[in-house]
């Protein structure tokens, strides 16, 4: 996994050999450092049917890889219905 960084934004490639994936990350405000978008469950179906099945372990591979990265002293929340990952510091 690739995390790409320009200013407060960037992007993240997720990579496995049935496909890649594309996240847009922005840094946060207040209790949030980060904020990561992985689309819609419909947008997975539609665009990436063999990751589907599979979006909320491809999810928290993202989060946790993000947290190991980027951000050690922080946790990861993902809201899955909308695919947001948050990253925030902990508590």
């Amino acid at each position: 996994m690739e995390i790409r960084e320009a200013g407060r934004c960037g992007a993240i490639a997720y990579h496995e050999p049935a496909g890649s994936l594309s996240f847009f990350w922005e840094l946060g405000g207040s209790d949030s450092v980060a904020l990561v978008w992985g689309e819609s469950a419909d947008h997975w179906h539609a665009c990436h049917p063999w990751a589907a099945d599979r979006r909320r372990d491809i999810l928290k591979r993202v989060a946790e890889e993000v947290v190991r990265q980027k951000a050690p002293n922080c946790r990861a929340d993902i809201q899955e219905p909308q695919g947001l990952i948050h990253i925030r510091e902990l508590d």
